[in-house]
């Protein structure tokens, strides 16, 4: 996948300085990045370029119009001190936004000397969005479902069927024996203390 975008059907190539297919960018190109990969100083700059109205180039309205921002909505952002950076606040909220899209409409409306003066800087903010996803997801823990292997305490079975029991009849028989048991055991032992406790009678 390119980095860049092609120019338009009848414009210019993009010049030298643009990134272009093959730079140190990873695998994922800019055409599938969000807008908010750009950071502020890329933005400020393009306000620079795009905030002035030029009867010879295309400004922000221009690129508005070309971003589907209808007549109402342009007049709107009309009112901001700087329009350039609230329409691309607006824009990277809706469908298809990106920043290989962006490019792309700029080279369509013959904005060469952005893409040129900022083609690095783009890059360069490309760059570091994509290590900084890369490292966010490789500091994320590994999901693993714990599993308990240990056998059901005998008092958290109590009052429960062969249904319920999660070992099955196998399980229900052992932990009846084993109650079976103990009850004798307890039987027995008091048995014994109760014949230690007798006190035999006198005949006399």
């Amino acid at each position: 996948t390119r980095l860049d975008c092609a120019a338009a059907p009848g414009q210019p190539a993009m010049a030298e300085g643009v990134p272009r297919a093959g730079s140190a960018l990873p695998a994922a190109s800019m055409s599938s990045l969000p807008l908010a990969a750009l950071n502020v100083r890329v933005r400020r700059r393009l306000s620079l370029f795009l905030n002035v109205r030029a009867p010879v180039a295309a400004d922000w309205t221009v690129l508005a119009e070309a971003m589907d921002f209808e007549y109402l909505e342009i007049q709107q952002l009309e009112k901001y001190a700087d329009p350039t950076s609230r329409l691309l606040d607006d824009w990277q909220r809706r469908p298809g936004a990106s920043v290989g899209r962006l490019l792309e409409l700029l080279a369509k409306l013959g904005r060469d000397d952005v893409l040129m003066e900022l083609g690095p800087s783009i890059e360069e903010d490309c760059q570091k969005y994509i290590l900084k996803q890369q490292q966010e997801a490789s500091e994320k823990p590994l999901q693993v479902d714990s599993i308990d292997s240990s056998i059901t305490r005998i008092n958290d079975m109590a009052g429960i069927t062969i249904r319920d029991d999660p070992l099955g009849a196998v399980g229900w028989w052992w932990w009846s024996l084993t109650n079976t048991c103990k009850a004798r055991n307890v039987i027995s032992r008091l048995s014994l203390h109760s014949a230690s406790l007798q006190v035999p009678i006198r005949s006399d």
